[in-house]
């Protein structure tokens, strides 16, 4: 009687990490998994190195590369592929799909001297129409968690071989993990994990258990004074087990195959199931940041198809579609703004390169009329060469995209994060939801006694208008900009709302180095009014990889402050932004205004407990206007990066 065992290691570290946190995990956990690696050479493990982890190899660590190489070429070690940037396949287009699984395995066979035959699935999140493009792209094997055959219908034992699995007549096998050992392994004793191995023994071997998970698991999650040493013994034992084999995928299928054909639907491990509702694609409903990033890479995609894009700029797309920002569970980072900042600057370069190498802007400004996000609602895309600004009409006339597209400063300038009602900050009686996106250019009508604290912590009904979320009609679109027009009502007084019509008009000037945005604010009533009118910016400047470092801002030119802190001024007109190695961003107003400035700071749940992130500074110019009847108030805020 013997049992299989299949261990897995997946090593993986997002498009956009910071240097620091690299460097530290280098040293701690994948130079450690090496030395053991050296060691047990002849025991057969089964790796997978993320593409994203093996590009900064090859760029910061080329001898730990080199050595990595030279042991799997000399043990019998088997390296899965995956998808090139690490990217979630099923919110993909299918060509991209083909294309992430092809280029995961040319760097595979690049770097590390192999020919991947089985494919780690970036979060294991399956879809039934995979297989297609798994098999075009060469793998025949693919792993996925327990719970995808579980929940498809399969039993226990099912989920303890390899099955078969097909799509429009195209098959593949799958391997599945055993979530057990995933939750034991390898923080229980080894006596208490080999005897759950132990416990599928058959006559002759054929049903196995596979771990697995993630390598930082050893050394960054758990210390590497305690990891290493109970690592090291776990290996031995493997080795010395007579009842226990170890096996790669690939020697399993090789001696037991298949055992029949199941079809799985669309799930993932447990938990992603349970922060995604179920459905991965479900995350881009949930925060429409992650769905601007998405709509992004669809539109970023048209535009490289259509302008012939060299193979530079189809790397930077490929690289955008790294998972990390798009999810958010216990480690997803689309609370991370660093992580965000990085799939739009691959975008922004990949969008640059195309339209430069096509002479795009030889026309001038370009502006059009479109369902950016797939809302069934019209956006406004205005394009110049330097910059594009994305308008929504629909949700307060505002700016929610603003990029730059210089070369060597690439970034969304509103890549900002508004706080969500996550279940877990639901005993937090001091941290308020947004009730509106953290963008720019959104009015408000605040109470009389409003203050900075009740804006930036969404205090209830100190906006006493509609104008927030109101849905703007488009007047005009030309040559230079666009007019947008609503009427909103101040219900200071409950029983007499007041009527205000508000026009926006957004103008871009200097190749799109400048945006103007004008606004008439024009009584309706047949009475005097004296609203507290407000114009809410919302802005991230570029954050530095190379450390960890807080941008700064000035107001009127006085002394720097930190994103970090809170600064009211009554009578200011000019905002400053600045970030390490990154242009200076000015906000000015032609009138003086009473002046809110504070971080956008969220709260979100993180391997090591609750995190507070800044994910921008929020700006808010505040008038107290005094209006007769028809009578209106002019003024403007000019936005512009240096």
């Amino acid at each position: 009687m013997k049992s299989t065992f299949i261990f897995i290691l997946h090593f993986h570290q997002p498009i956009g990490q910071l240097k620091s946190i690299l460097r530290r995990i280098q040293s701690n956990s994948y130079e450690m998994l090496l030395d053991l690696f050296s060691y047990f050479k002849d025991l057969p493990l089964t790796l997978h190195f993320s593409g994203p982890l093996l590009l900064y190899w090859r760029e910061y660590y080329p001898d730990y590369l080199e050595r990595m190489k030279d042991i799997i070429q000399n043990s019998r070690f088997e390296v899965l592929g995956g998808a090139f940037s690490e990217s979630i396949l099923s919110i993909l287009p299918y060509e991209d799909r083909v294309e992430q699984l092809k280029r995961g395995r040319k760097l595979v066979e690049d770097l590390l001297g192999v020919r991947p035959k089985g494919l780690w699935l970036a979060e294991r999140v399956w879809d039934p129409t995979l297989p297609s493009a798994i098999k075009e792209a060469a793998y025949s094997y693919v792993i996925v968690d327990d719970e995808v055959g579980y929940r498809s219908g399969l039993w226990r034992d099912d989920t303890h071989t390899a099955i078969l699995t097909e799509y429009a007549g195209r098959k593949i096998g799958v391997l599945f993990i055993d979530a057990n050992i995933r939750y034991i392994l390898p923080w229980r004793t080894h006596t208490e994990v080999l005897d759950y191995i132990r416990s599928f023994r058959t006559p002759n071997g054929f049903k196995y258990v596979l771990w697995g998970s993630d390598a930082e698991k050893f050394g960054e999650w758990w210390p590497r004074e305690n990891a290493e040493p109970w690592l090291r013994l776990f290996f031995h034992l493997l080795r010395e087990s007579n009842d226990i084999q170890t096996l790669t995928p690939s020697e399993y299928i090789k001696r037991y195959g298949f055992t029949g054909l199941a079809y799985l639907g669309p799930w993932s491990y447990d938990k992603m199931i349970e922060w995604s509702g179920g459905y991965f694609p479900n995350f881009l409903r949930k925060y429409p940041e992650a769905n601007n990033m998405h709509k992004k890479l669809l539109r970023v995609r048209e535009k490289l198809v259509r302008l012939k894009a060299p193979p530079n700029a189809w790397e930077n797309y490929y690289l955008a579609q790294c998972n990390d920002a798009y999810w958010h569970g216990l480690f997803g980072g689309t609370y991370l703004p660093i992580l965000r900042q990085a799939i739009y600057e691959h975008l922004i370069k990949a969008e640059r390169i195309s339209e430069s190498s096509a002479l795009y802007y030889a026309s001038g400004l370009r502006i059009s009329e479109e369902d950016f996000d797939y809302d069934g609602r019209s956006e406004i895309l205005i394009e110049s060469l330097y910059t594009n600004f994305y308008i929504k009409p629909s949700d307060g006339g505002s700016l929610f995209e603003l990029d730059i597209k210089l070369e060597g400063y690439e970034h969304n300038l509103i890549n900002t994060m508004s706080r969500y009602a996550e279940p877990y900050l639901s005993g937090i009686t001091d941290y308020r939801p947004d009730w509106y996106r953290r963008v720019s250019f959104r009015e408000h009508i605040w109470k009389r006694d409003a203050s900075l604290r009740d804006w930036i912590e969404n205090t209830p009904f100190v906006d006493v208008s509609d104008l927030a979320l109101k849905h703007y009609l488009v007047e005009h679109i030309g040559d230079g900009g666009v007019v947008l027009s609503a009427m909103g009502r101040d219900w200071s007084i409950r029983s007499q709302p007041s009527r205000i019509h508000v026009t926006k008009v957004y103008e871009v000037e200097d190749e799109g180095k400048t945006l103007r945005v004008k606004y008439i604010w024009r009584n309706m009533e047949k009475r005097f009014i004296d609203p507290k009118i407000s114009i809410e910016l919302s802005l991230m400047p570029k954050l530095p990889l190379d450390e960890e470092s807080t941008p700064n801002y000035t107001v009127d030119d006085a002394y720097s402050r930190s994103f970090t802190e809170r600064f009211e001024s009554p009578w200011s007109r000019t905002i400053r932004i600045s970030s390490k190695d990154y242009k200076e961003i000015v906000v000015e107003n032609n009138k003086h205004a009473e002046v809110w400035v504070a971080p956008i700071e969220t709260l979100a749940r993180t391997e090591k407990g609750l995190k507070k992130e800044l994910q921008g500074i929020g700006i808010t110019f505040n008038h107290i206007v005094a209006l007769n009847p028809g009578e209106s108030f002019e003024t403007q805020v000019t936005l512009r990066w240096l």
